[in-house]
């Protein structure tokens, strides 16, 4: 993988609230793409994990003074609030902001994207097919189960 970085990641928490957390850090990069083996299932428990953080920050932005923090959290919910998700098998490039998909989709699509969230094991020449398309400092994230 060329100039990517690569992190490993432990998960003994649940999975679709740590990948909301973790496309609410990385989202402002760039496109994300999370690659698992049930794209529909994982797409439907993180898209409510993402309006539960909203709402949590929604609570959060009504509850202070500082008209600095406002601004800051009306930003980042809207940008939250704009983002699209996919989980159906792209045409020719990635149009949603996060997109859901097995390995198998993403190296017949290669995912021009920043960030790769990989949430199942596979073969590790797919993984390098899939990456090969990914932005310079592009960041590939490999949750492993405890």
């Amino acid at each position: 993988m060329h100039s990517l970085t690569v992190i490993r990641r432990y998960t003994r928490t649940n999975l679709s609230k740590e990948l909301a957390k973790e496309i609410c850090e990385r989202g402002i990069y760039g496109k994300v793409v999370v690659v698992t083996d049930k794209p529909a299932a994982l797409l439907s428990v993180t898209k409510k994990q993402m309006a539960r953080l909203a709402r949590r920050l929604q609570r959060e932005r009504s509850s202070t003074l500082n008209a600095v923090k406002i601004s800051e959290l009306t930003q980042q919910i809207a940008w939250m609030q704009s983002l699209s998700f996919s989980a159906k098998e792209p045409e020719e490039l990635l149009e949603s902001s996060v997109t859901f998909g097995t390995a198998d989709t993403f190296t017949r699509i290669p995912p021009l994207c920043s960030t790769v969230y990989v949430t199942y094991k596979f073969d590790t020449l797919k993984l390098h097919m899939l990456t090969s398309w990914m932005q310079e400092g592009g960041r590939v994230i490999i949750y492993e189960r405890d």
